[in-house]
């Protein structure tokens, strides 16, 4: 039941040693545009800081080609890069940027041009992050949002963009501008070239970090841009996503794949050498106290439910990770994933062993409103009772909608059968759907109890997946 992104994250904390293989030492063959790739030299200054590595003329014959499949009224009369036009101000010279005339209905590849000139920094550059933060460069359909937000400037994680840093040209210029500015040390952003820095693997700290050693002023430019580094499954899985993993983030990845595809290693080094995440950095912190990387193979999916506010544990600090979860912590845990809607519970309790004093009356209640439970025919909820795998796969399919699914006619476990469980099809909806992948063993275990780090990894991957 061990999800690839997990077994990762035990050799990132475990083994140092395979993580740090040295270049080229792997056998496989490098994933397309990741050869070479190396998380503390992810482009040499000379590359990053080329104004004039292609005229406006190149940049416009480059998006002709690469965006030739793109409807030019895109959606709702979005415009494609090859015919974008747009006014843009005159802008002063800054200490990072010479000063930049106003244009009257400017192409994309002069908006490019311009500020590529006057920040120092390669068309090449701002065109593979128009790609790698909004896909502008190849869309078929480009949208006034990607548009608006095309270098994802001012858009930080888990949060919305500033609207105040909108709009495609002044997109372009704020980061050509920043891209100056994250490199130079005075300003005392968090990355400098020449230091060693534990960089997390994605926004939740949980997932950990990589230690990488920050070769140039370019690189360390880049990680003030996009603060996280790939691990070796991000690399691994080349210009794919890791399935089921939200320790996974692919900025970096990307932008050294696309530049490697377009303009060659964007670093200088050989294409031949696979590509090596980080070693491992400092260890997250533990969600609970009983809770660890060593200890819990749901390691990421207890810590992400934490984070998502879904579980608290208990006072004591700890989870209690393999003690079986009751049906009434079930309807708890169900009602917070589903943002802890506003609900009046009734007066009087839809079951005769839950009382409306019940410390999970509202959730329990709610869970009922919403048909994901019925109870049993004798009226009753068994709210002390474990809930187990067969009817936690029924939770999740009523959660879920009850979506039109047809059940195969021939079970994926040895233990499942239409003749013999009456959650037949709620079971075989979870394997289909990637939500249970049961044992080893081929069985699905449908009467036995499910524990309270089973219980997170089934609603992370409903979640996530």
């Amino acid at each position: 039941m061990r999800r690839a992104g997990l077994l990762l994250l035990a050799l990132v904390l475990l083994a140092l040693g395979t993580l740090a293989t040295p270049d080229g030492a792997r056998a496989e063959t490098p994933p397309a545009g990741l050869g070479g790739f190396a998380p503390g030299n992810l482009i040499s200054d000379s590359a990053m800081f080329d104004g004039d590595a292609m005229s406006a003329a190149q940049v416009q014959t480059f998006l002709d080609q690469k965006g030739s499949a793109c409807r030019t009224d895109g959606v709702n009369g979005a415009l494609c890069l090859r015919v974008y036009r747009t006014d843009t101000p005159a802008r002063a010279a800054t200490e990072y940027c010479a000063a930049i005339p106003a244009r009257a209905g400017a192409t994309a590849a002069r908006v490019i041009a311009d500020v590529s000139l006057a920040c120092d920094v390669s068309p090449r550059v701002l065109l593979v992050m128009l790609q790698k933060e909004q896909g502008l460069v190849t869309t078929t359909a480009p949208t006034q949002k990607k548009l608006d937000e095309a270098l994802g400037f001012a858009c930080p994680d888990f949060l919305g963009c500033d609207t105040a840093k909108a709009g495609f040209a002044q997109q372009i210029y704020l980061a050509g501008s920043r891209l100056q500015e994250y490199g130079d040390p005075d300003l005392g952003f968090r990355y400098r070239s020449g230091r060693t820095y534990d960089i997390q693997y994605s926004p939740y700290t949980f997932c950990g970090y990589g230690k990488v050693t920050l070769a140039n002023r370019a690189t360390a430019a880049l990680y003030n841009y996009t603060p996280f580094t790939p691990t070796q499954a991000t690399l691994d899985a080349g210009s794919g996503a890791v399935a089921d993993d939200v320790c996974a983030t692919y900025g970096n990845r990307n932008f050294f794949r696309l530049y490697s595809q377009w303009f060659g290693t964007p670093n200088g080094r050989s294409a031949t050498h696979y590509p090596v995440a980080a070693p491992a950095g400092k260890a997250p912190a533990n969600p609970f106290t009983d809770v660890t990387p060593t200890s819990s193979i749901f390691f990421v999916e207890i810590s992400w439910m934490k984070h998502e506010g879904y579980t608290t544990g208990w006072s004591d600090g700890t989870y209690r990770p393999l003690q079986p979860i009751n049906r009434d912590a079930m309807a708890a845990f169900l009602y917070r994933a589903a943002g802890s809607p506003a609900y009046t519970p009734p007066a009087r309790s839809p079951f005769r062993d839950v009382s409306t004093t019940s410390m999970y009356y509202t959730e329990i209640a709610w869970a009922w409103s919403e048909g994901i439970t019925t109870g049993w025919d004798d009226g009753t909820f068994r709210p002390l009772e474990p809930i187990n795998r067969d009817a936690m796969a029924a939770f999740l399919y009523r959660y879920a909608g009850e979506p039109a699914f047809t059940a195969p006619r021939t079970s994926p476990f040895e233990d499942v059968s239409r003749s013999t469980s009456i959650f037949y099809d709620e079971i075989t909806w979870a394997a289909a759907t990637g939500i249970s992948t049961g044992w080893s063993d081929g069985t699905y275990r449908p009467l036995q109890s499910i524990n309270r780090d089973a219980m997170a990894a089934f609603i992370y991957r409903f979640e996530v997946v």
